[in-house]
């Protein structure tokens, strides 16, 4: 019933793709180094899935159930993903730069290595996200959740964190306006020695 249903919705929205990457999709659950950029694909249920080094640049992830799903390498730039969870899933080394991920649910995602440039985080949830050496520039992070969360060797300074739950965040090597320092020390984050405080 799975696959039908996964059959029909998805060769009406991913009309023109390579058919034998929709297959292995549905039939294996995995689909490594597959284009399936400009696709819509909103709403369905993608758990655990196997997308390494995707291109799924463009595609329309919205409110895609993408928990423990496996995207290590993929490239989603330009990708909406509003809503979309992506609850403990591999997002290591992903491209996310020009995301849309508005309310997306990144908890206990690991985001290690990813690229987040102009990528809109605003009101998302990534408690215990882990963002160590993620190459982060003017990402929205504003009104999110980042309670237990880690940023480890990350610069933050032209990155928007007002109104963001820092409660318990661990930052290390990593390096913060004034202003985001004061910020994350009243909501009792975790600062560490080596985090630098500059004037922005």
């Amino acid at each position: 019933m799975r696959t039908f249903f996964y059959s029909v919705v998805l060769s009406t929205l991913l009309f023109g793709f390579d058919q034998h990457h929709i297959d292995r999709l549905l039939d294996e659950e995995s689909c490594e180094n597959c284009d399936f950029s400009g696709a819509d694909m909103s709403g369905l249920d993608l758990i655990g899935f196997e997308l390494k080094g995707a291109n799924l640049q463009g595609t329309n992830l919205q409110n895609t159930n993408l928990f423990y799903s496996e995207l290590q390498g993929s490239d989603l730039r330009g990708a909406n993903l509003e809503g979309a969870i992506f609850w403990k899933a591999d997002l290591s080394s992903c491209n996310l730069s020009g995301v849309n991920a508005h309310k997306a649910n990144f908890k206990g995602a690991k985001l290690t290595h990813a690229i987040l440039k102009n990528s809109d985080l605003s009101e998302s949830i990534s408690w215990k996200a882990d963002f160590s050496n993620a190459k982060i520039k003017h990402a929205d992070f504003s009104n999110s959740e980042l309670g237990d969360a880690t940023f480890y060797r990350n610069d933050l300074t032209d990155s928007n964190i007002s109104g963001t739950i820092l409660w318990k965040t661990t930052f290390k090597e990593s390096v913060l306006t004034k202003q985001q320092c004061e910020e994350a020390k009243k909501e009792e984050a975790l600062l560490g020695k080596d985090v630098t405080c500059k004037e922005k």
